[in-house]
């Protein structure tokens, strides 16, 4: 829909639902589901999956958390996904052949992590606990911060085994579970959920749960008669990271001539962003709708590698009329990724070019890039592709997203704001053992519409130029030795010439998620690209034709780091090329010196040539005059050698940059390698991978220049995580020129290991520092 604000301001309305209605008495329900998965609870594979199908099937409009537990922790299926794929959810429950350990403590503590993120005052939260009575680890505390949660009942399912009765399971799980209630675990699933939650759970918990059987609360669908319309508040693209602002409009629909006073709208919160509720004051009538700006708070707490897969595809409300309290009317606002792409924004032009084996989707790839920049909601299809593997490119195509913008006929409000970035995209064919070097590439000799057969390399032209390179590879290529050899052998020729290379692995969606685990636990480490510059995608397919935007996040994560690593390269040229050109302009002067000392000295010869007459004493004096001369050019020769080193150091002020502006001492305080492992002493810690996420800073307004992940272990100190930093951005930072801050300005000591920066952290695998210039005190 378009329409115009208070400001006479163009926009476009987000796709919005209203689409049931539901007693308020029974809200929605956030059902945890957590599955013991050790040898001692295998038989019951198809039991526990069957329960919870049937689960999903009678709580349609219920959220749904799946939590396995052994000897480690994951969640399987997450809130907010969509329920229409619960089933491939359930393959990945996989249940130990020989592993008898069973942490449920941990289950709990994540399972109480992912409830805080989507907590509201009037979620209902049901946890189900399946289980074979044991635990390894201690669960007490984590029991506590989940009942510490309003609304929140736990239910227990108690598995026997081939070691244990009935009797005995339920009363091994119910010491585990005081005060909660525990029933066995049956071959009746249908019977086993009603008898579980019909009527409540344990010592007081109740909730009313819509089984098999027909209740009073059962769902009915009536007439909204409210009309909602939710607008982007500004028309200008906004990262990813900032607070949501939505214009929302409400009126009375064409049945209506009223909506009371008192009526409210929630819009719920999520593990992204915070809620809001808007509450009418005044009476609504016909043809004077109400318009009220919210906004929706970033969680800048949940600070972690896969922070925008959390983005969430829609903003789900609720509406409670005043005249009408005892239904409850559900909408969703689906968001457009193209207001959300202000990270991809730059003062330099960035290329990024794709490179891989035939048919690996190199330019469904590119195609997912631009589609980010494409408000609506069909996909447009720039690189030809068919989305498939099957498709072969064979010529050059090199194409900016200017000019895509400047073909269309119409340019959508959003589409304005698109002004500061400033990126192309160049799509090639296939890895051939006949192609030439990619280092020409990057330079900008093989230009837009070269063909296969007839690749030659020509004048170097700007903007041809590859500034990053992504190598797009096949989940099905990792079984295949010889192309990930051929793949390697280029991510090294990459690496060579100074540019760091990007990992896609695509049809990821073509194997389950444990397969995907094992493949990028064990096959993509034998491939030269850090963990945190791979990224996974699951490609549009053939079968597309709308936008998908949880696809679209992880475009949207990937070029974001491409643009980042096209910010650092064009900083070290700039800096280079401003080194080179006062370098050049010192020369010329240390010439001009050399003429004119010549020059002297020739005057001089010459004058004692015509004066071959003067006395000794003249003679003398001219000799002590020449030497004087001498030393004094000497001497400015020595300055001009001494001012061309000082510039090495410390570029002018005027043109210095700010990643790599160096102070004036030595050379060996630049980046070292640190020491080995070996010449360290050995720590009676044990240590983990902990995800380091930097900002880094360089200017008195604290703006962010970019934004690195890095991976450290906690045993590292602050000193071992700057100079990893340092490694990735270019030895040509002074080390001693940054500090490493908390996010509050703390300065945080070099010696300091990062276990006890993160100690009192509320996430211990995570932490968000910031790399910042030290103040200058003249």
């Amino acid at each position: 829909m378009f329409t115009e604000n208070q400001n006479n301001i163009q926009r476009h309305a987000l796709k919005t639902e209203i689409k049931t209605v539901f007693n308020s008495d029974s809200d929605v329900i956030y059902f945890s589901i957590l599955i013991e998965t050790s040898s001692m609870m295998s038989s019951y594979n198809v039991i526990i999956k069957t329960l919870i199908t049937q689960l999903q099937k009678t709580n349609r409009d219920c959220q749904i958390q799946i939590i396995t537990y052994g000897d480690g922790v994951n969640t399987i299926f997450e809130f907010d996904t969509e329920p229409e794929i619960l089933k491939d959810g359930l393959k990945e429950i996989k249940f130990s052949r020989d592993n008898q350990e069973a942490k449920l403590g941990e289950a709990i503590k994540m399972c109480f992590h992912n409830l805080e993120s989507n907590w509201s005052s009037n979620l209902i939260s049901k946890i189900i606990i399946i289980s074979s009575g044991k635990s390894s680890d201690d669960s007490s505390d984590a029991l506590l911060d989940i009942l510490s949660l309003d609304n929140c009942i736990i239910y227990g399912l108690a598995a026997p085994t081939i070691t244990t009765s009935s009797d005995q399971a339920v009363k091994d799980l119910q010491s585990l579970l005081p005060d909660q209630k525990v029933i066995p675990l049956g071959k009746n699933p249908s019977r086993d959920i009603k008898l579980l939650i019909n009527g409540g759970g344990g010592g007081g918990g109740c909730g009313s749960f819509n089984g098999s059987q027909p209740s009073n609360d059962i769902e009915y669908s009536i007439t909204c008669p409210i009309n909602i319309e939710v607008y982007p508040h500004s028309n200008e693209t906004k990262s990813i990271k900032d607070d949501l602002l939505l214009d929302v409009v409400i009126k009375p629909d064409g049945n209506t001539t009223l909506i009371p006073a008192g009526t409210i709208i929630k819009f719920q919160s999520n593990r992204y962003y915070s809620g809001y509720t808007i509450q009418l004051k005044d009476s609504l009538v016909f043809g004077k709708p109400y318009e009220e700006t919210i906004r929706l708070e970033f969680k800048k707490g949940q600070i972690e590698k896969t922070q925008f897969e959390h983005f969430p595809s829609k903003i789900i409300f609720h509406i409670e009329l005043a005249n009408d309290k005892g239904n409850i009317h559900q909408g969703h606002v689906f968001l457009n990724i193209s207001y959300f792409l202000g990270e991809l924004k730059s003062k330099y032009k960035c290329c990024i070019g794709v490179e891989g084996e035939i048919g690996n989707g190199k330019s469904t790839c590119l195609n997912g890039f631009v589609n980010l920049f494409n408000p609506a909601s069909e996909l447009e299809e720039y690189f030809f592709a068919n989305r498939s593997i099957s498709h072969v490119t064979t010529t050059i195509n090199n194409i900016s997203l200017k000019e895509i913008l400047s073909s269309k006929a119409y340019t959508h409000p959003v589409q304005q704001s698109f002004n500061d970035i400033n990126i192309a995209w160049s799509d090639c064919w296939g890895f051939l053992d006949t192609d030439v070097s990619l280092k020409h590439k990057a330079e900008g000799r093989i230009h837009h519409g070269t063909k296969k057969d007839e690749c030659i390399l020509l004048q170097p032209v700007d903007r041809y130029r590859i500034d990053c390179f992504i190598f797009v590879v096949s989940i099905k290529a990792f079984i295949d030795v010889t192309i990930i050899k051929r793949i390697e052998k280029k991510i090294k020729e990459v690496i060579s010439f100074g540019i760091t290379p990007l990992l896609a692995i695509t049809f990821t969606d073509t194997v389950s998620k444990h397969q995907l685990q094992e493949i990028l636990k064990n096959k993509v480490i034998e491939l030269s690209v850090q963990e945190c510059n791979t990224f996974t995608i699951n490609n549009y397919t053939e079968k597309d034709i709308q936008k998908d935007i949880t696809k679209d996040v992880q475009y949207l994560r990937l070029l974001t780091k491409a643009i980042q690593l096209c910010k650092v390269k064009n900083e070290k040229e700039l800096i280079n090329k401003v080194r080179g050109i006062s370098n050049l302009s010192i020369n010329d002067d240390s010439n001009n010196n050399n003429n004119n000392n010549n020059n002297n000295n020739n005057n001089n010869n010459n004058n004692n040539n015509n004066n071959n007459n003067n006395n000794n004493n003249n003679n003398n004096n001219n000799n002590n005059n020449n030497n004087n001369n001498n030393d004094n050019n000497d001497n400015n020769n020595n300055n001009n050698n001494n001012n061309n080193d000082s510039f090495n150091q410390t570029p002018t002020k005027s043109q210095s940059s700010p990643f790599f502006e160096s102070s004036t001492s030595p050379s060996s305080t630049y980046y070292k390698s640190p020491p080995s492992s070996s010449s360290s002493p050995i720590s009676n810690e044990s240590s983990k991978t902990i995800g380091v996420y930097i900002d880094i800073i360089s200017d008195s307004n604290c703006s962010i220049l970019a934004s690195f992940e890095i991976e450290s272990s906690s045993n590292d100190s602050i000193l071992d995580i700057k100079n990893k930093l340092i490694q990735e951005i270019g030895s040509e930072m002074n080390a001693n020129d940054w500090n490493i801050t908390k996010e509050n300005g703390t300065i945080l000591f070099e010696s300091a290991k990062l276990s006890s920066v993160i100690k009192y952290s509320d996430n211990n695998d995570s932490i968000k520092l910031i790399l910042k210039k030290k103040q200058r005190l003249f």
